[in-house]
């Protein structure tokens, strides 16, 4: 996936039927039935963004294949996944690894990077429109809390409802430098307790127990 991290890095416009194929091999991963090993090399990795994205892009393909989507539909989730945050990196290191809380000016600069992810994806060949909703809406709650655009309920597909839970589940579960990784069943708990009307509580439930089972 080499193509990955030196677009997110440059900006450079990239073109989806060259990118999918280096999205195919999680699939495979899949089959042979080590995604754990994987998890735990994205774990070690030093980029923060682009091994977050790879471990979303990781779990969304697992969490597809698990509710049985096909194949295809498999790759458009890993390829939603290795892009839904590449707009992060127009911003600053400093304050995307900023240990206090984000001052109002602050969060208004980390919210930008979907707008600015959505900028950079209209710009390459042939995106399909599965990877763009993953991008766009990430971020949006059932409740309507979320951004950029405060969508509610069924307003948010249900390709970005699994990638909100596992972003979040990703992001918990990361060892940052402000802070240490969160064990999945203490997430998955903070998750189902305190964000239950954020979250599609169907699609945590059968989350939490794919991935309990697939990485014990």
């Amino acid at each position: 996936m080499s193509a990955v991290p030196t677009a997110m890095q440059s900006g450079t416009p990239i073109d989806y039927g060259s990118f999918k194929d280096s999205c195919a091999p999680l699939i495979g991963v899949l089959y042979d039935g080590d995604v754990k090993s994987v998890l735990d090399a994205v774990r070690e990795h030093d980029n923060y963004t682009f091994s977050h994205s790879f471990k979303v892009a990781t779990l969304l393909t697992m969490f597809g294949s698990a509710i049985g989507l096909s194949e295809a539909d498999q790759v458009l989730l890993a390829c939603g996944g290795l892009l839904h945050d590449v707009g992060k990196m127009s911003i600053p290191f400093e304050l995307l690894n900023k240990p206090d809380k984000l001052s109002p000016e602050e969060w208004a600069v980390m919210k930008s990077h979907v707008p600015t992810t959505m900028d950079f994806l209209n710009i390459c060949d042939g995106i399909p429109k599965g990877a763009q909703i993953i991008a766009a809406q990430h971020h949006e709650k059932l409740d309507g809390t979320g951004y950029p655009n405060g969508l509610k309920g069924l307003a948010i597909n249900e390709l970005a409802r699994m990638a909100a839970i596992v972003d979040i589940y990703g992001a918990l579960t990361d060892r940052r430098s402000y802070k240490p990784e969160m064990a999945p069943e203490t997430a998955f708990d903070l998750m189902s307790e305190s964000m239950s009307d954020q979250l599609d509580t169907g699609l945590l439930k059968v989350f939490r127990h794919i991935v309990l089972d697939q990485t014990r």
